[in-house]
């Protein structure tokens, strides 16, 4: 399994937290979600770095704006 599918299936694994953290009637967002929503965008933006295509920006910016939104929650 290369670098892209691992974080393919850790942003899988981030919502499928957060998906059982609401049914449980936590309306908050998960900082346990967060992390590995954010460990999973980093693999992929090193699987680009590392392979043919060009780094995606877009993979980095929702990185730097699921950091924000830890950070913000982890603040309340």
């Amino acid at each position: 399994m290369g670098l892209a599918q691992i974080g393919l299936v850790s942003i899988a694994v981030a919502w499928i937290i957060q998906l059982v953290a609401s049914w449980k009637g936590n309306k908050n967002i998960s900082p346990a979600f967060i992390i590995v929503y954010m460990l999973g965008v980093l693999a992929l933006v090193i699987a680009d770095y590392m392979g043919t295509s060009v780094l995606s920006y877009f993979e980095l910016l929702a990185f730097i704006a699921a950091g924000i939104v830890l950070l913000k929650t982890l603040r309340k």
